[in-house]
């Protein structure tokens, strides 16, 4: 098997094109499992029944603080909880794209729809799902360097 790498900067940033042979089938499956078994996923606990489950982490939009846990949001609606502190949860989700917004609440920066500025110097932000929150004057920052 040989592979080839070229880039092409008419694509979108996070697309990646594999071509193969039609022979290659099997070449194909197994590209598409070791790339599926390779995003990253966390632990969170199911509140209806109390188990464990395994949530990819480009699925998950709002974690929220709430007592000694968090609340995770998914992209279907779903809500999980995370038995970690705020502090402790933004050392896990900051280096994958979610930025903190407010003393409560990390966002996944991917998930940001729109964004306008507001009074007393704070953003509004609207994600994918419709749902609003609002950036503190102290994140404001941050979330600027995350744009940029």
């Amino acid at each position: 098997m040989k592979l080839i790498f070229k880039t092409d900067p008419k694509i979108a940033a996070e697309t990646a094109m594999i071509f193969t042979h039609p022979q290659e089938q099997g070449l194909k499956q197994q590209l598409e499992t070791a790339l599926a078994l390779q995003q990253k996923s966390i632990t969170a606990i199911n509140s209806i029944n109390n188990r464990n489950v395994q949530v990819p982490l480009r699925a998950v939009l709002i974690v929220e603080s709430e007592d000694r846990m968090c609340n995770l949001r998914l992209d279907t609606g779903a809500l999980y909880l995370y038995p970690k502190r705020l502090k402790y949860a933004e050392a896990d989700f900051i280096n994958d794209g979610f930025i903190r917004i407010n003393n409560q609440t990390l966002i996944n920066i991917k998930a940001v729809n729109h964004f306008a500025p507001t009074t007393n110097a704070r953003i509004e932000l609207t994600l994918t799902d419709g749902s609003t929150y609002f950036i503190s004057r102290h994140y404001i920052k941050n979330f600027r360097r995350a744009l940029s």
